[in-house]
Formats: C-alpha cells, sequence, structure tokens
C-alpha cells in the first residue's frame, strides 16, 4: 500500500480525487464529460505543482517527499 502523506491522500485517492474534479468542472462548464479532457487537466496542474516545488524554500527532506508524491500522483493519474 502506498504511504500516506499530504492530506492522508494516497497518491492513488489524490489522482481520483482531481480527475474527479476536473470531469465536474468541465461538466458544470457546458464540456463533455471526458475522462481523458479531465485527465490531461490534472496532469497539468500536478506538473505545475512539481514546477512549483523547485521554487520552494522547504528543507531538503520535505522536498524529496512532496516532489516523490506528486510523482506518483502523476503515475496514479496516467493509470486510471
Amino acid at each position: 500500500m502506498a504511504k500516506r502523506i499530504m492530506n492522508q491522500q494516497t497518491p492513488k485517492e489524490k489522482a481520483i480525487e482531481l480527475v474527479a474534479k476536473y470531469k465536474t468542472l468541465l461538466t458544470n462548464n457546458g464540456y463533455y464529460n471526458d475522462t481523458m479532457t479531465a485527465k490531461c487537466c490534472a496532469l497539468l496542474n500536478v506538473d505545475e505543482i512539481l514546477e512549483a516545488i523547485h521554487f520552494d524554500w522547504i528543507e531538503e527532506q520535505n522536498l524529496e517527499r512532496q516532489r516523490n508524491y506528486w510523482n506518483q500522483v502523476k503515475q496514479e493519474i496516467e493509470n486510471l
């Protein structure tokens, strides 16, 4: 089982949550309920988070944990 960090969610749980939020957002704004589009949006979101982590002044150990977590979320989104 994946280690729980960041809001007590596993990477898979976070991936499912992000994709679901984008599906809702797309549907609520008149777009077709498309899982692939929602996944692309979620992946862009995670890429932005990963990029922002590089510029944060977080201690190195915490930085690496966050980077690993978001890379796992990205992999789980791709696996959905």
